[in-house]
């Protein structure tokens, strides 16, 4: 019998593959297209994983296309707990800095790719989610979540919100109890149908001392129907979005580009999420060679009462942020709109006209919104 982490190949790289076999006693080789530069640091690495695990009877073979330290960290840990049945280690690590606490754009990056997930935090999105979901293979589940323990505990996210996308069910829980003090903020908790769900989880989470709020996605008519339920089920839950691709196939629909299918879906969980008081986002936008479409995609969320989209790849996220970006009309008539009423009642009275328009209570706090967005922005 053998076990098989990470990859090798004539187009990977950033990555250590390592087939264990069981042997006699402990023992490695390694071929590295980086030797003999950094052997000796291989060699370290190695053997003090192994001595972390107790020097078990197996047998590394490594091929090493350039990994990063934290990648060999993450292939060996996936490496020993495989061979030897055991879960990945808790991951310890005290807090995290503040973000831009703006969710415009969040990219999504799979959870088992060395080469892509080091540069992520270089592209200035708003969240980052490190997907252990649809994006691994099941059978790469474990060395998956080695690999996201690894680069929580040892990159840094600058402004960018942590968020990791755990799978559903008994796997999603031991991961989010492998990672609820790793500095990972939000969970995303896909395929939420009820309440209770997100109660459990909650409940997990307190169990275990983690501070990390909770980011359900609504993705069956079920979930539609208790979008409200879902939303307000939890103090952790901040957010709450559609995925549209398992929505549409349960309601036995197509998808279309206009998105007419799921109009009602898409309406009914931004009204759960604002009557929640919990921030709606818009799902991914599957297109990002035409930045035009991507930027249009982001102005219209934002337009529908979204506070942010999906990206899939780094392209789309200034795209996404242009979109999401008042005009300079529009914050120079929020601008006046505030001073407009805030003149109206210190003087004893309510509403007022500004530029031809009426300034309520309701456009007013909708324009001291748009100014403070600006400001961070």
């Amino acid at each position: 019998m053998s076990w098989v982490v990470g990859y090798s190949g004539g187009d990977v790289r950033a990555d250590v593959q390592i087939t264990v076999t069981p042997a006699s006693t402990f023992g490695y080789e390694f071929v590295s297209n980086i030797s003999p530069l950094y052997d000796d640091a291989i060699r370290e690495q190695i053997e003090s994983a192994a001595a972390e695990f107790g020097n078990p009877d197996l047998f590394l073979s490594c091929i090493d296309s350039g990994a990063l330290p934290m990648t060999w960290s993450a292939r060996l840990t996936a490496a020993f707990c495989a061979a030897l049945e055991l879960p990945i280690p808790v991951v310890e690590k005290v807090g995290r800095g503040p973000t831009n606490g703006l969710r415009r754009s969040r990219l999504y990056v799979p959870g088992n790719t060395p080469k892509l997930i080091p540069n992520a935090p270089l592209f200035g999105a708003d969240a980052i989610i490190l997907d252990l979901e649809e994006s691994v293979h099941v059978a790469r589940k474990l060395e998956a979540l080695a690999m996201v323990a690894s680069v929580c505990g040892e990159l840094e996210w600058g402004r960018s919100e942590l968020m990791v996308r755990v799978n559903s069910g008994e796997l999603g829980r031991q991961e989010m109890r492998v990672l609820g003090r790793s500095g990972v903020q939000t969970f995303i908790l896909p395929k939420i149908e009820s309440a209770d769900e997100v109660v459990a989880v909650d409940s997990l989470l307190t169990e275990i001392g983690s501070e990390c709020m909770l980011f359900p996605l609504v993705e069956s008519a079920l979930g539609v129907e208790n979008a409200f339920d879902i939303a307000r089920s939890s103090k952790r839950v901040t957010a709450i979005s559609l995925g549209l691709e398992d929505y549409v196939a349960d309601i036995g629909a197509v998808r279309t580009i206009d998105q007419s299918e799921s109009a009602f879906a898409r309406a009914r969980v931004l009204n759960a999420a604002r009557a929640a008081g919990v921030m709606p986002l818009a799902s991914v936008f599957p297109r990002f060679q035409d930045l035009a479409e991507v930027e249009e995609y982001a102005r219209s969320s934002r337009a529908a009462g979204y506070e942010g989209v999906g990206c899939i790849h780094p392209n789309q996220i200034e795209a996404v942020h242009r979109g999401f970006a008042p005009s300079e009309k529009e914050l120079n008539m929020a601008h006046q709109v505030v001073e407009a009423y805030e003149t109206a009642q210190s003087l004893g009275s309510g509403a007022v006209g500004v530029n031809g328009s009426m300034a309520d209570l309701p456009t007013y706090l909708r324009s001291k919104r748009i100014i403070e967005q600006a400001e961070v922005i």
